[in-house]
């Protein structure tokens, strides 16, 4: 009994965190320059999410009419995507005006809280990667050269029809699931942006149920191909992911903002914050293997 109890314990604390992190995805991808693809890499559920998204396929749909609801909930990992998109709808929803209002207010505190983020998780993901050779390290340089020229594509007229709000959802939402390339970005450039986020603000059900076919549709498509790269070259992948990382450093950077015409203070705020930020990853990391070592033990 007294383990039953644990067990559960554990699991409530578990889904707790998950919701948590679908919520930190969730206002990060609503930020400009951000990607939630970055947050689920920092607290270590990138792969997870990237093979339960590519299970919704035909075999689950056989599963479903063949062995019942129960065999199709657990082979897409169904507890944990629930969760988990829970809290990215919950955070995208109710936070949409409380980050349009840090951006504008505190545009400079947020960029660099998330420089802490970016470079921390960078240091986590070069862990992760066994060999270095010449070939790694020309993906790593095209990852990074990737996510900067994306910067320089002109940017779109806002655009609100609601084929052109399907394309744009499939589309953004592959560089959602990227480290390092924002979909909110990806909007921004593709001209939809301003309009898919007062239809959030104005909930719109119209435009929010076409945005999220195509959020499903490109999910499912990019996500087999980047599951299947994950499979059979995971190193080759990381590091290119890496590239893109440490290339978004450029992206989320305000433009105009130079720290050295801006005095000592700013150099010293600039500094603690990124320290902040690089530590919470840190905490996280720890916290998650303390986790995982726990649910080990049940």
């Amino acid at each position: 009994m007294k383990e039953q109890k644990e067990e559960s314990h554990f699991l409530n604390k578990k889904r707790l965190m998950l919701f948590l992190k679908g919520m930190a995805m969730g206002a990060a991808d609503t930020v400009p320059g951000v990607s939630g693809g970055t947050i689920a890499f920092i607290t270590n559920i990138y792969e997870e999410l990237i093979f339960s998204i590519q299970a919704c396929n035909l075999k689950a749909l056989q599963l479903l009419f063949e062995d019942g609801f129960k065999s199709f909930w657990t082979y897409i990992n169904g507890d944990f995507l629930l969760t988990l998109f829970l809290g990215i709808i919950f955070a995208a929803v109710i936070l949409a005006n409380f980050v349009g209002f840090l951006l504008e207010s505190f545009e400079y505190l947020v960029m660099t809280f998330f420089v802490g983020l970016i470079l921390s998780s960078s240091l986590f993901l070069r862990k992760q990667i066994q060999q270095w050779n010449w070939q790694k390290y020309l993906l790593l340089s095209a990852g990074i050269l990737l996510a900067v020229l994306l910067n320089f594509i002109p940017g779109k007229e806002d655009q609100i029809n609601l084929v052109y709000v399907f394309l744009s959802a499939a589309i953004a939402i592959c560089a959602m699931i990227l480290p390092g390339i924002s979909g909110a970005f990806i909007l921004v450039l593709l001209g939809a942006y301003e309009g898919i986020l007062e239809a959030v603000r104005s909930f719109d059900i119209v435009v929010l149920v076409v945005f999220v076919s195509g959020c499903v549709a490109g999910l499912i498509c990019f996500s087999n191909i980047l599951a299947y790269c994950l499979k059979h070259w995971r190193d080759e992948v990381l590091v290119f992911l890496l590239g893109i990382l440490l290339g978004s450093l450029y992206t989320i950077w305000p433009s105009e903002l130079n720290l050295f015409e801006q005095g000592t203070s700013y150099i010293g705020i600039f500094i603690a914050i990124t320290l902040f930020g690089f530590s919470l990853v840190y905490f996280l990391e720890k916290k998650m293997q303390s986790s995982n070592k726990q649910g080990e033990h049940l």
